[in-house]
């Protein structure tokens, strides 16, 4: 994927979680049942826009990870998949689109 089609992604990703964020932390907030399958697409845009991105590797520990992950990206979806109950899950999952979000702007000026 070349870094035009990659920006033009992250942008749409971003604009769609811009329109589902509102809507989730309500639902969360008046514990609605639904919560559980509304949470699911914003968790699937995310990871799916981060497996996108170009692996790096981390040279201080030689470790590889995408360059849109935020910092401990794994264990924080993981906990946001088992969690979807939890209105911890949507705080988390919001946390890392900020990060993720930061990170491509970053990699915009550096480019």
């Amino acid at each position: 994927m070349t870094y035009e089609q990659l920006k033009e992604n992250v942008q749409q990703v971003l604009d769609i979680w811009e329109q589902q964020q509102p809507e989730l932390e309500k639902i969360y907030a008046v514990n609605d049942p639904r919560k559980v399958e509304l949470i699911q697409p914003a968790i699937i845009q995310l990871e799916s826009l981060i497996e996108q991105s170009e692996q790096v590797e981390n040279p201080h520990t030689g470790t590889r990870h995408h360059v849109l992950a935020p910092n401990n990206y794994e264990e924080r979806i993981e906990f946001i998949k088992h969690q979807k109950n939890s209105h911890y899950a949507v705080i988390q999952l919001t946390m890392l689109y900020d990060e993720m979000k930061k990170k491509a702007a970053r990699l915009r000026v550096q480019q």
